[in-house]
This record gives C-alpha cells, structure tokens and sequence, in this order.
C-alpha cells in the first residue's frame, strides 16, 4: 500500500481515477470529501448537503433507496445494482468519487468496476470519536472506542490487501490547517494545485458548527 502521494501523482490530466474517502463515522470524513469537493472531484452529494455523501450509493450499499427505504431485494440483487452505479458514474465522470465511512463493507464487492482507486483513509483520535458517537447515540464510550477499533482494523487489513495508493489523513492535522489538506489531496490525485478561491473556501468550511455547505460558499465567494 503506497501512502507517499508524491510518489504516485498521475501526470496525466484527465486520467481516469475514483477517489474513495473513508474512515470512522465521526472520524472527519466529512472535512476530507468536502475539501475534495472543493478542488472540482464530483462525490455524489446533493447540494445541500453538509456531510459530504452519495446518498444513492451509500443508501444502497445498505440495502435501501435513495429515500432510505429498505429494498426488499437479496445481497446479490444488492451488489449488482452497486455494481451497476459505479459503472454509471465511470461513464459520466473521468474523476469522481465518494465518501463512506462504512464502505469496508462492501468495496471488496465492487473493486473489479473501480478505475484506478484512490483512497484517502481518514484516522482521528478514537477517543475523540467515542465521545462524539455518545452524544449522538445510546450506548458507552467504550462500546464507540471498540466500534472505532474494529473499524480501523478492517480497513487497513482491507487496504493493505487491496495495495490501493492511500494517503493517510490525520482529521486534527487537517482540521487546523484546511489548506494544507487541500493541497495534499490535489497533489495525491494529481490535480493542479488548488486555486486562491479553492483557498480560501476551504479556509471558511467548517469553521462554523457543523460543516457549511460548499455551494453557499462558492456562491458568498
């Protein structure tokens, strides 16, 4: 698993890749996918969005529709049409991506229609995640420190499997200073370095409670 981004920058503008952004739920992967938002990668969230996800693909890798309904359908009808969405976003974008923090789930599934994967593998402090998953749900900090434990360790039993090209992203080291996400991430996929107004939007993302919608910053920009 290559985790050095200046070793496997792609210089090819326009080269076909997906940018897979995972971690914990309430590990930041929230921050990281908006930030590659910011820099033009298509994920897949609505414009109103502030979490950042493909509501499409992530409902129906749970088995639901996009309203979040159950399908009543069986695993494989399930992994199919996975299947058959991310051959759908293939056609439509060379570059695009999305973010899941319960993803370990089910790229095994769909690795064989992922063009070029790239991963940005979101870590933060598991304390700081436990405490974050009581106040939004029943349960003990040390029920969300295990959930948090087994979480890592799939994914990087999944990606030192996979030997996709990773970054990995600290959520802290991010958190004060955006920018520099910013360019680590462009740098990664091999983008142009961000722009000064890519800049300072992701200056402005999140620093309020919760995290702002892009499109309201790109249209006060």
């Amino acid at each position: 698993m290559a985790t050095s981004h200046r070793a496997i920058r792609i210089e090819t503008p326009g080269a076909q890749r997906t940018l897979i952004v995972v971690g914990c739920g309430r590990g930041g992967t929230s921050l990281v996918a908006g930030a590659a938002s910011i820099l033009g990668v298509p994920m897949g969230a609505p414009e109103d969005s502030i979490n950042h996800e493909d509501v499409e693909i992530v409902n129906l890798a749970q088995g639901r529709d996009f309203d979040g309904n159950l399908i009543d359908f069986p695993p494989d009808a399930i992994s199919e049409r996975l299947t058959r969405l991310v051959q759908a976003r293939n056609e439509t974008h060379d570059l695009w991506g999305w973010k899941d923090p319960s993803a370990d789930l089910y790229l095994d599934t769909i690795a064989h229609v992922l063009r070029n994967p790239f991963v940005l593998f979101v870590n933060r402090d598991m304390a700081a995640i436990a405490k974050s998953e009581l106040n939004q749900m029943q349960g003990s900090i040390e029920q969300g420190y295990e959930m948090a434990l087994l979480r890592f360790g799939r994914y990087w039993a999944l990606l030192q499997r996979m030997q996709w090209p990773t970054l990995l992203v600290s959520y802290e080291r991010a958190a004060l200073d955006p920018e520099a996400l910013l360019c680590e991430i462009a740098d990664f996929i091999g983008l142009e370095p961000p722009t000064k107004k890519q800049r300072d939007m992701v200056r402005k993302f999140g620093t309020e409670r919760g995290y702002r919608q892009i499109e309201q910053q790109r249209r006060s920009t």
